[in-house]
């Protein structure tokens, strides 16, 4: 049986300074998780991007950004 995980992580502050390519080539060379032979995609998301299109889509901005908390932990 072929399983997959799906992990979902919080990227530390730092991380808003490196760009998008410089955090997936980082997290595929430095990852270490056990029973994983290889790392097929890494997503990374930009959390105040998706605040934003809400809130332009009439969300409150308080509403967008809880929702976001809410989906992101």
């Amino acid at each position: 049986m072929v399983k997959k995980i799906h992990i979902i992580a919080n990227l530390l502050p730092e991380a808003s300074d490196a760009s998008t390519d410089q955090i997936e080539k980082k997290i595929r060379n430095q990852a270490k998780i056990p029973c994983c032979t290889n790392i097929e995609e890494v997503l990374i998301e930009d959390t105040e991007e998706t605040i934003m299109n809400l809130t332009k889509q009439g969300v409150s901005s308080n509403v967008a950004r809880n929702l976001v908390d809410l989906y992101t932990e």
